[in-house]
Formats: structure tokens, sequence, C-alpha cells
């Protein structure tokens, strides 16, 4: 097995074949080739090429709640030549989004009659949450990537629709799935019932009972009843948004009553339920044949073909009947950072100015971001952005050498770097642009 394959162009920009990593290092030693983009790896001819490229390339999309995998399979031969992994950064966006709220609810405390009310507006047809359209736009984005640098025939994507009843409790029938768990009560007099009428940490059942997030709410935690138990002000108070293994570590008997009646979250499930129409039409905005698979034709093609499992091995195995082979063991990996705020001005946890977040570019003076000079000279950075720096002595715990990196911080007088989890700090004389900042952080993962 090889690396990902690489995708080719000519030098009048027609889309060939994806080749082996070994045939593109000969064509660029050899001066017949250059690099056109580093993520995905793509190569450029030194020649025009007029006999058309025909589509012989399956996209195939396994859609997640936290991973997407994309696999181009070869539909001569059921043959995976390039995938990757895509994290998804939803629970990030739902957090930023309870901070937002929390601000414009502090309208109401306001004695202002001219603020509009923000909380009145009906939701159109089709509408996604942020998080949950994150996921579909980011999709979108590496479909359109991959279709103007691959020849792609068709698109196939799973589809699956999970039964959150039955992946609670399943072995429920009859009238009792159609009733939820509050049935006749309602939620305080649910949990004092369930609880004993007592605090779960310390027993105590002369004090007013608090309703508590196991999982905290700050952490991801849900409102489901598997999720609340009561608690005495106190204890309440203690615990804060501590994970309960940490808060019990010394009481494994209270640690494993409360275990036991938490309950596997569902959110996952209810995000891939939630997008997984709008993903399929969204493919069928490109005018490519798509197709639609199972969630159980997948997994037994994967058996069948003797593979482990994985995202992108999964994404392989959607909507076909024979055996699939990989001929790459080394997929890409992108995980979606975002392109930073668009807050002007930063404030502290008092609301007053902090930071700006606009920077003075140190060569011009002006209030700049990126800058690049007349003779294509690499001048300024940004976050994000990966780079080859030359480290011509040896740093604390970093050794001398030349070595590709993602910028973490810009500097004045250079940048400073992520090298082997350390901050390192580099001239820019030093530094040579590879690839720009676009809102994703790329590394490879392998297949034991």
């Amino acid at each position: 097995m090889i690396t990902n394959s690489v995708f080719v162009f000519s030098k009048n920009g027609k889309i060939l074949k994806p080749t082996t990593p070994a045939r593109a290092r000969i064509l660029q030693s050899i001066g017949k080739a250059k690099k056109l983009k580093s993520f995905p790896f793509t190569l450029i001819l030194d020649k025009d090429v007029d006999e058309n490229v025909e589509s012989y390339l399956e996209l195939r999309i396994d859609p997640g709640s936290r991973y997407t995998g994309m696999s181009l399979v070869d539909l001569n031969k059921n043959e995976v030549v390039w995938a990757m992994e895509l994290e998804h950064r939803g629970l990030a966006i739902k957090m930023e989004l309870i901070k937002r709220a929390g601000v414009r609810r502090s309208r109401r405390t306001r004695r202002l009659r001219y603020r509009k009310k923000r909380f009145d507006r009906k939701k159109p047809d089709g509408w996604l949450a942020p998080s949950l359209r994150h996921r579909l736009l980011t999709t979108q984005t590496w479909i359109k990537r991959l279709l103007k640098i691959a020849p792609i025939k068709s698109i196939a994507i799973e589809s699956v629709k999970f039964d959150l009843q039955k992946m609670e409790t399943p072995d429920i029938e009859g009238i009792e799935y159609q009733q939820g768990t509050l049935r006749g009560y309602t939620l305080r007099e649910a949990l004092l019932e369930h609880w004993g009428r007592e605090c779960v940490y310390c027993g105590n059942t002369d004090v007013p009972l608090q309703i508590e997030h196991i999982n905290a709410r700050s952490k991801g935690g849900s409102d489901r009843f598997s999720n609340l138990t009561l608690s005495c002000e106190k204890c309440n108070q203690k615990k804060g948004n501590k994970p309960v293994e940490q808060f019990l570590k010394e009481q494994p008997e209270i640690l494993q009553k409360i275990k036991s009646h938490q309950k596997k979250s569902l959110s996952d499930a209810a995000a891939v339920n939630s997008t997984r129409k709008a993903i399929f039409e969204m493919a069928q905005q490109f005018g490519l044949p798509v197709i639609s698979g199972d969630g159980a034709s997948t997994k037994m093609i994967r058996i069948q073909s003797g593979l482990l499992k994985a995202h992108w091995i999964d994404s392989s195995c959607v909507a076909t009947l024979s055996i699939v082979k990989l001929r790459i063991c080394q997929p890409l990996r992108v995980t979606c950072t975002g392109h930073g705020t668009r807050q002007v001005q930063r404030v502290n946890a008092k609301g007053f100015p902090a930071i700006a977040s606009i920077k003075n570019n140190p060569i011009t003076g002006k209030k700049e971001v990126k800058l690049v000079s007349k003779n294509q000279k690499y001048t300024h950075a940004t976050a994000g952005d990966y780079v080859i720096c030359n480290l011509l002595k040896d740093r604390k715990h970093i050794k001398a050498g030349i070595y590709r990196a993602r910028i973490k911080t810009p500097t004045p007088k250079g940048v400073e770097v992520l090298i082997s989890t350390r901050r390192i700090s580099v001239d820019r004389q030093y530094v040579k642009l590879i690839h720009r900042s676009d809102g994703y952080e790329y590394s490879f993962t392998t297949i034991d």
C-alpha cells in the first residue's frame, strides 16, 4: 500500500488521473512538474495535455456528528485511491452560541425601549442550527474542492436514520414506545421519587434540594432526565462543573449508583438525523449522479472486505456490493479550526476593551493582517499558516534543522511555531510559506 495518491493538472489546467507519490517525486526531481497545492497535495505539469481523461472515480461519504469520512474509489477496480477524515467543530460552535445568547439576554435588564427583540424570529423551512449547518457546509466545501481536482463520476452518501427510543431502551414495545419517561409526572416530582428525596452526594434530607446536572452544561451536558439528579446547595456548589468521576473518586459506591442512572448521550445520533436529508439534497446540486446507502450494508461490506473500523474506511464501503480494496494506508486528517473571530475589539471578563485583534504590520506600520511584497516575498504571517522553518541553532528540547510547522502566533520580527508541541520563535528570514491558513488544520493518520 502507498500513502494518499497525488492529484495532477496539465499546464493548460486539465484534470488528469491521480498518480502515486513515488511517481510524483520523480516528476518533481526531473523538473517536469511543480507543486500547485500542499493540502491536498497537487502537482501541475510543465506541458499541455490535449487528451480528455474520462471520469472514473466515485466520491463516497460517510457523514457523522463529529467526524465525516470521505474517499475516492476507482470504479473499475473498486479500489480506494485517496481518503480523508474531516473533524467537525459542532460542539465548539454550540458553546459559543450559548455565550452569545447570554449576552443578548442581558438586554432584558436594560431600560432601553428602542432595543429590538431578538428571540421572536420564526425559523424558515429547512432551517438548521448553526452547529448542524456547520457540518453541512464543511462537507459541501470539501465536495467542491475534490470536484475541482479529481475526475469524479458520481457521489455516494450513507444515509442513516437512528431510532433514538430503541437506542435508549432496546426492548421497548407497545404503548410504552409512545410514552416518555416523565409521563404522569413533572420533572421535579420524577426526580424526587427516583432519588428518594435526598441529596445524592451526601444523603441529607432536611435541606432544600436543587436539580443538578451530572455532566455539567458547560461541558456539553444536556437536560435529559438521565443526566439530572438532586443535590443540596453545598454539594452543588462544591461539585461545580467537575466531572462526576473526579468529584466522587473517593466514593465509588455513590459513583456507581449515579452511573447506573446515566444513559448514553444521543446528541450525535440526533445530529446525524437532522442533517442526513440536507446533506443528500446538497450533493444533488453538483449535477452528478448521487446514490445513497444504508449503515447495515456498509458494515457488511467492511466485514467481508476484512477491513478495520474507521470513518474513512466506512465511507469507502458505502453503496457498493463488491469487496473493497485499499491502495492507501495514510489518509489525510482535516480538523475544522474556523477563521478566528469577527470581533474587532476583544474584551475581558468584565466587558472592557482588552486587546486589539487587528495588528500593526511591522514593515509598513499600517493595520493589516497579511502582507505580500511586490516580489511575492513572504513578509508577514497569520496564525494557522503552514511554513518551512530553518533552525540554525539547537533550542531547548529541539535540535537544529529544517521543520514543517504551523504558525501559532505572529511576532514583530517573525513567528512562533509549534514543533513537537513546543512554541519556538523563528525570525522571518528563516521562514518559507507553503500553505495559507484556510480554516483547517492538516495532519495524517494511519491504519494498524
